[in-house]
């Protein structure tokens, strides 16, 4: 969703844009390396999850004759992560249909048509604007980081906090792989099936996403964009968010909410603003996934997509499956 928005706000942007070079490192092997105890922390937090490892996933039935299929994906044009195992593809070519969390989130016209009937859910209401607030120093950090992806503080002014914050998970990596108009994993998944004539569903709605999102308290997402300012001046904004990517392509996916805590600032209510986003945007969403997608596997062979932090976790997709009377299976990627 938030690729689409900042897609519109960067269509104005020359092509011939040039970007600083984006910052590659692992942050993880770098506290593996300097700092041992804090990495065994993050290790011990991630263990925490149920299944806090693994990103594809055979689903069976011993009454039935055919398989299903639980991918998770990672919302990024890395090439790396858009490099398709070939376990993976055969598992999709093989599937009746193809479930994601949205069909139609690429749709433009899918997406206005309900900004249309709720902008309050995206815009500033007439005569706001985000820097308001926000201290002039993060409005000023926020900017300069902007400007190094080819843009300004200006084009976030008229949006809501979480889309202020979604649109700064963009990096100058991110830029290079050809920015938020960029086909990301999801999006190659969704072109693959079309092309082998596999229909689509949605597991979600537009309406329903954009809800549970602008339901949760408006601060936390401030406090993340004062988060990026900060990370953003002490030179490892790019690399916290690049980290991310090699922890997918490690398949280590609970270690994503770990670190990510880890370089979040520390305040009192912080646990409780976590336990808020998590309710909304993954537990509530991961129950409705569930029950959609095993609809779908009690009735063909199905292949679901959806974003990694989906799979983990007593609330997953993963433990939703056997709760629901599966079988599920880890399978190794074939890359």
């Amino acid at each position: 969703m938030k690729k689409i928005i900042l897609s519109s706000l960067l269509l104005s942007l020359s092509a011939s844009v040039s970007y600083a070079a984006c910052d590659t490192r692992n942050l993880v092997a770098e506290l593996q390396q300097n700092d041992p105890a804090t990495y065994e922390e993050l290790k011990a937090e991630a263990a925490q999850y149920a299944n806090p490892e693994g990103v594809f996933w055979e689903v069976y039935h011993e009454d039935m004759d055919f398989k299903s299929y639980v991918f998770g994906t990672l919302h990024k044009a890395d090439p790396r992560v858009l490099d398709l195992p070939a376990n993976v593809q055969a598992a999709l070519e093989s599937a009746d249909v193809v479930a994601v969390e949205i069909e139609s989130a690429d749709d433009p016209s899918a997406v206005g048509a309900v900004i249309g009937k709720s902008p309050q859910l995206i815009l500033q209401p007439q005569g706001e604007s985000l820097a308001d607030d926000l201290s002039s120093e993060t409005v000023a950090a926020v900017d300069a980081y902007l400007n190094e992806l080819g843009m300004d503080f200006d084009m976030l002014a008229p949006l809501q906090p979480w889309i202020g914050a979604s649109s700064l998970s963009f990096t100058k990596c991110d830029m290079e792989w050809g920015g938020p108009t960029a086909q990301v994993l999801d999006a190659r998944l969704i072109e693959l099936a079309k092309s082998k004539d596999i229909p689509v569903v949605s597991l979600e709605t537009i309406e329903s996403q954009l809800e549970a999102i602008s339901s949760i308290n408006e601060q936390m997402f401030i406090r993340s964009i004062e988060d990026v300012a900060r990370l953003y001046e002490e030179g490892i904004y790019d690399a916290v968010l690049q980290t991310m990517n090699e922890l997918y392509l490690k398949e280590q996916i609970g270690m994503i909410i770990p670190v990510q805590l880890h370089y979040t600032s520390q305040y009192e209510g912080r646990d409780d603003d976590w336990a808020e986003f998590q309710e909304a945007l993954l537990d509530a969403r991961n129950e409705l996934m569930v029950e959609n997608a095993g609809q779908l596997m009690d009735e063909q062979s199905t292949f679901v997509a959806v974003g990694a932090l989906h799979l983990i976790g007593d609330t997953g997709l993963i433990e939703g499956l056997r709760n629901y009377g599966f079988g599920v299976r880890r399978i190794p990627l074939e890359r």
